[in-house]
């Protein structure tokens, strides 16, 4: 039996565990994310709604959090600076179709950012995925 905490471990085994958290308020994008991710090997759960995200931080473990930048009910950096308060070992990423918006954003705020824009590659993406997740994973040892 393999661990999921030995580090060669098959990727499936090593993320098994791992709950992604999307949020956009487009459906479109959500479904898109969803496509994109479902033979991953963590779980994915989507919402478009800011709000709901942070009380699920209460209630499940979410490895990370994947957040859109424009949003109604909240713009995404405000999102994933209140993960990081209320979840500082949870990874964060904010996917943005407005790279300028995120450059004119306080230092302190852009530092704690790992930024991606759309339209994104999926490979790109589970590749940044896995390497958040790892990180996570060394942090958390």
């Amino acid at each position: 039996m393999i661990s999921t905490r030995d580090k060669k471990a098959p990727l499936e085994s090593l993320y098994h565990w791992h709950t992604v958290l999307i949020v956009d308020d487009d459906p479109g994008v959500l479904g898109a994310l969803r496509r994109a991710l479902e033979r991953e090997p963590y779980d994915v759960v989507t919402t478009d709604r800011p709000a709901l995200a942070l009380d699920w931080l209460v209630h499940k473990n979410v490895s990370l959090v994947i957040s859109d930048q424009r949003m109604p009910e909240m713009e995404g950096d405000v999102l994933l600076e209140q993960v990081w308060v209320r979840s500082p070992m949870t990874e964060r990423l904010l996917l943005t179709g407005f790279p300028e918006q995120v450059e004119r954003l306080p230092s302190y705020r852009k530092a704690r950012l790992n930024v991606m824009t759309k339209p994104w590659d999926d490979d790109e993406l589970k590749w940044m995925i896995r390497t958040l997740l790892r990180e996570r994973e060394g942090a958390t040892e």
